[in-house]
């Protein structure tokens, strides 16, 4: 990707303009435009390069900091270290080379001081290569991302300026035209958050010096996404996101946070490191042959190279150096060998002067004490310590000895729930009193537990990390497994609600919000279409692209522009059919209402026979065809089977409001705009009650009959 010099500092140098073009000459079925235009939308996606960088503020950042730890002042020592160790070789070679040619004097000596400067140069850079090395790969990381995510930003704005450029005849039209949307998928979507969620979150944790904050919200709605954004955005803080446990295990939860948090700080944005290797022992097997094997050819070539030179060697009778080939060989090998011991010595006095404070300075810096904190709490939490002490006499008298011994071993407990708590508090403490940053404790994804009891277990167990100075933490929960659990007795609403400062309901997308993530995935998709897809995902980011890739699909094998109302009822269809079969699966599952699978086939069976539009078929079938009907506790099937009639009406409400061909004035209307809205608290309703899902159809259903007066809704 060409990048210009120094034109853009807030881009770092990337240039839009070439990728903008390649995207307009190459990609011709998703940018599709006469080719006289392309030049001045390539200008147009360049001069929004404030556009651009604010979108990728993530990315440009991570390369900021890779290229501030990959600098040459921030790797002063190894390079300090590879210059001395350069000039020592290069300097003992030379004078070596100049002694054979001018015997006698000191300049041997000299070579051999050069040599050992070089060697003990050498082992420092040995020492710090590993730390380099690690860095220049963080910055080829990020700056492979940063090239990535910078393709993907120039070509969602410039399907946005196609989109704004688009004649309003065919942009608010009652024709569906998109069919090449290769981004329509779940990559990259979770990255689409409600932004009135994520301001309320941080305005909180900002007013308060401490919360316990509990996240609720659909799933795939970007509960993740929210708690990834808070840690990465928030500067001047410390955070971790853990994903909970399958099986609840007493204090394991616990130990996870404290060991997530230790390797943060030794390692920002590594996450944990494994330090087991069950292929370790075989390697080193593998080493230690090939390193006899080594020896043996070593010791060979020495022995053919020492009898070549006694075979060519002549004598001479100056005084001075003589510098052979076997010579030459020796004295590299001792250097290696050098190096070797004063890298491994290097690498201990490092480790000494990190984990003791012993070495180069008396007074440790508090980034110092909280690398030497973090790395005791590692020690603490991955290895058990075991204290020795043994002490012994012995008098020895002639032939009589008396002796006497005495020993003591003292091993580590296995530290209880309570232990590692209150370990976990006081590393806490001292972590904000080093740094005086926030730390965000995030919990994630509560609804892979299998029980439950094991939900509510968590929550209790980590209210003790609750309300410490500058510590926040941040527990998730989809509302669907809420909904589950209260199906089996367990509402773990009420443990949230009494456990957490506040619960914060992640909100869906907004229509503006929806039509902005469109527009950036798929190229001349119209706003009549937006709004249908916004309606009937409930703002849902991922049900959003599903039904825009559903429109996309039917009009790409249609082969020719198609109605509006021709591609929301093919894609409602489709959903109408999955609801029915899922709901045939889930009754035919239950001895008890597997009799009730016939009634829904017959409705099944009748809705296809029906001809016309949607709703003018769904209403047909619902007046001559009875729904089943569960009596008895509330189930899973109970609750699919209640909800099977709002979602029907809802199904039909939506097809009527799209079925109607407008201008785009009339698409642009209050009223048109207040129905979709509506429909889209409908849908959304359709994840809680059965009885709130009907009083929402009803309330759209009065929204929609404003909106179509030519139509009855019923």
């Amino acid at each position: 990707m060409r990048r210009v010099d120094g034109s853009d500092a807030s881009l770092l140098g990337l240039d839009p303009l070439p990728v903008a073009l390649w995207l307009l000459r190459d990609r011709p079925d998703d940018f599709r435009q006469p080719e006289d235009c392309h030049r001045e939308l390539a200008n147009e996606t360049a001069r929004r390069r404030d556009v651009l960088a604010e979108r990728l503020a993530a990315e440009l950042q991570a390369l900021r900091t890779a290229q501030a730890a990959a600098a040459f002042w921030a790797l002063r020592r190894y390079w300090l270290s590879l210059s001395i160790a350069l000039v020592g070789f290069g300097g003992a070679v030379a004078l070596l080379i100049w002694s054979s040619f001018a015997p006698g004097g000191y300049l041997g000596w000299v070579s051999l001081g050069l040599l050992g400067l070089g060697v003990l140069a050498s082992a420092m850079a040995a020492a710090e290569y590993g730390a380099a090395r690690n860095r220049w790969t963080a910055l080829r990381e990020a700056a492979r991302e940063l090239e990535e995510a910078f393709g993907d930003a120039v070509a969602e704005l410039l399907r946005e300026i196609i989109l704004e450029r688009t004649p309003e005849e065919k942009s608010w039209g009652s024709l569906f035209d998109s069919q090449f949307a290769p981004t329509l998928v779940g990559i990259g979507v979770d990255q689409a958050i409600s932004s009135s969620s994520y301001a309320e979150l941080v305005e909180f944790i900002a007013e308060h010096p401490t919360s316990a904050i509990g996240i609720a919200g659909p799933r795939g709605v970007g509960k993740s996404t929210l708690m990834e954004k808070l840690i990465s955005g928030k500067r001047g803080s410390i955070g971790v996101r853990i994903s909970a446990p399958k099986r609840y295990e007493p204090g394991a939860l616990v130990r996870l946070i404290h060991g997530s948090i230790a390797q943060e700080i030794l390692y920002p944005g590594l996450g944990l490191r494994t330090i087991a290797n069950p292929t370790r022992g075989r390697r080193q097997l593998l080493r230690q042959i090939l390193l006899g094997f080594a020896f043996v050819v070593a010791a060979v070539a020495i022995m053919f190279i020492w009898s070549h030179d006694q075979e060519e060697q002549s004598y001479s009778s100056s005084a001075g150096w003589r510098v052979t080939t076997l010579t030459v060989v020796c004295i590299a090998a001792a250097g290696a060998w050098l190096a070797l011991a004063a890298r491994s010595l290097w690498i201990g006095l490092m480790s000494l002067r990190s984990t003791a404070g012993v070495g180069f300075s008396l007074v440790r810096t508090p980034q110092q004490e909280l690398k030497l904190l973090a790395r005791e709490e590692v020690e603490y939490l991955r290895y058990t310590a075991t204290a020795q002490s043994k002490s012994s006499a012995r008098l020895k008298m002639g032939l009589l000895t008396l002796s006497g011994e005495d020993q003591l071993s003292l091993a580590e407990r296995e530290p209880t729930e309570a232990d590692s708590v209150e370990r976990l508090r006081l590393f806490l403490r001292t972590l904000t009193r080093l740094t005086g940053e926030r730390v965000l404790i995030c919990i994630d994804e509560l609804d892979k537990m299998d029980k439950p009891e094991d939900v509510v277990a968590v929550v209790n167990g980590i209210k003790d990390l609750f309300h410490i100075r500058r510590v926040h933490v941040l527990v998730s929960v989809s509302t669907d497994a809420m909904h589950s659990f209260a199906a089996r007795g367990v509402v773990v609403r009420d443990v949230f609600d009494s456990a957490f400062d506040t619960v914060v309901e992640v909100r869906r997308l907004s229509p503006v919000e929806s039509a902005d993530l469109l527009a950036r995935r798929a190229t001349e998709f119209s706003y009549p279409a937006m709004y249908f897809c916004h309606a009937w995902s409930g703002g849902h980011p991922r049900d959003l692209i599903r039904a825009a890739r559903g429109c996309v699909t039917y009009r790409a094998r249609a082969g020719a522009p198609v109605p509006l109302a021709t591609v929301v009822d093919a894609v409602l269809f489709s959903d109408v059919l999955a609801l029915l079969r899922a709901t045939t699966e889930k009754l035919h599952a239950d001895p008890e209402t597997a009799d009730l699978v016939s009634e829904v086939l017959a409705f099944r069976d009748l809705l296809q026979e029906e001809q016309g539009p949607l709703h003018t078929r769904i209403r047909s079938a619902l007046d001559v065809a009875d729904l089943p009907v569960i009596a008895g506790p509330v189930t899973e099937a109970s609750l699919m089977v209640q909800t099977l009639l709002p979602y029907l009406r809802l199904a039909a409400l939506v097809s009527e409001l799209f079925g109607v061909s407008r201008v785009p004035k009339e698409w642009k209307d209050s009223a048109v705009e207040k129905a979709v809205q509506y429909l889209t608290s409908a849908q959304a309703a359709m994840a809680g009650h059965p009885i709130e899902a009907a009083r929402a159809v009803e309330r759209a259903q009065a929204a929609v009959a404003i909106a179509c007066p030519t139509s009855v809704a019923n």
